[in-house]
């Protein structure tokens, strides 16, 4: 399955990936109180020369699961993002990701890559494209719509919140 998200921002993609996305104020505040997960922890970050920046972030979402969902998963689940960023090629800077839950890794395989599009002074798209596959027979495309319902979701809150951060702290434009 693969689906595209775009949302629009207060802020052009530069002072984005350079005053937001790594900032790890604005990521704490995201994660616990935007997205209301229950955990989220930076588990490694590097910062290369090449500017090809790196970062690993485990994290557990609340979910609000179908019981057929609940039982191939459980009540609770995390996961591990592991992502680079690419500044070079297509669509640059874009942030690149692989996600490892801790329930059927090994059936499940997520990918993102999210990146910004300048709309106008101030303004930009961002764009995220996922591609979900869950090799479960009989019910494998049940959890990948879940997934997607749920990521939907949770993209709408996290544009929500960061367009708000951007205000609160000055970073939006005008």
């Amino acid at each position: 399955m693969k689906f595209t998200i775009r949302h629009p921002y207060a802020i052009e993609p530069e002072p984005f990936w350079r005053e937001v996305f790594f900032d790890h104020d604005y990521n704490e505040k995201l994660y616990k109180k935007g997205l209301e997960f229950e955990a989220f922890d930076v588990v490694e970050e590097t910062s290369p020369p090449d500017g090809r920046k790196t970062r690993k972030v485990r994290v557990t979402p609340k979910i609000d699961a179908p019981a057929a969902i609940r039982k191939v998963l459980g009540d609770s689940v995390s996961y591990v993002e592991e992502g680079r960023l690419e500044v070079a090629g297509p669509n640059a800077p874009k942030w690149i990701a692989r996600v490892l839950p801790s329930k059927l890794a090994d059936k499940t395989t997520i990918k993102a890559e999210m990146w910004l599009e300048r709309t106008g002074p101030g303004q930009s798209d961002r764009v995220a494209e996922f591609e979900i596959e869950v090799k479960m027979f009989g019910v494998g495309g049940m959890v990948e719509k879940f997934l997607e319902k749920t990521m939907r979701e949770s993209y709408q809150k996290a544009a929500d919140y960061t367009n708000q951060w951007l205000r609160a702290n000055g970073k939006a434009s005008s």
